[in-house]
């Protein structure tokens, strides 16, 4: 009750001060303003804005690959996810050499590394049904053994276009039937050209 009060005390003189002060609130007017730059890319299948989504592949350059023990050319599916977070993390490479005596390490070497993104997603299916078609898709996506170009203003913005899978999972939950959670950690790749001379 004591406590009530004071704090009650505390906001009434805080108003006074405002008020006989005058002094303007410099974020009044500026908050919930609409920007039109910032408008949804489109609705997703439930209705809610999306303002950024994540594609896995193009659909201008599909990539191919060559199945070892049929020798067939298998195409990776084109996919993109609404309902999914990424994360970045920027290893470092460095070599470091102890010497004896001496306190520390000399760095003789520092380089960037490759960075380790984490992606964590949601495929949904029809009410009371399990999105098996897509989970098909997203597993044939994840176990092509070729970097995979990326689609997303995220990640594009920090120069990553092409990712490599690594650790892939699906998860369950209790009474999830109609949903698939999954969990992808990639490490980013640079498109290497090699030039041929002497032919």
């Amino acid at each position: 009750m004591i406590a009530g009060r004071s704090a009650g005390i505390i906001a009434t003189t805080m108003l006074a001060e405002i008020r006989n002060n005058k002094k303007e609130n410099p974020f009044n007017g500026k908050i919930d303003q609409f920007d039109p730059s910032n408008s949804a890319l489109y609705k997703s299948e439930l209705g809610t804005p999306v303002f950024i989504d994540v594609t896995f592949g193009d659909k201008n350059n599909p990539t191919t690959y060559m199945e070892l023990e049929t020798g067939n050319i298998i195409t990776v599916p084109v996919i993109t996810f609404v309902a999914i977070l990424c994360s970045v993390t920027f290893p470092r490479n460095i070599v470091k050499t102890e010497i004896q005596g001496r306190n520390g390490t000399v760095k003789e070497y520092i380089g960037e590394g490759d960075a380790q993104i984490s992606f964590r997603g949601i495929i949904t299916g029809a009410n009371g049904h399990y999105p098996a078609d897509e989970v098909a898709a997203l597993k044939k996506l994840v176990h092509a053994p070729v970097p995979i170009p990326v689609i997303s203003e995220f990640l594009n913005n920090i120069d990553i276009y092409t990712v490599v899978f690594e650790d892939r999972s699906l998860e369950q939950d209790e009474g999830g039937y109609s949903y698939q959670t999954f969990s992808l950690n990639a490490i980013s790749d640079t498109p290497q050209e090699l030039k041929i001379t002497g032919i």
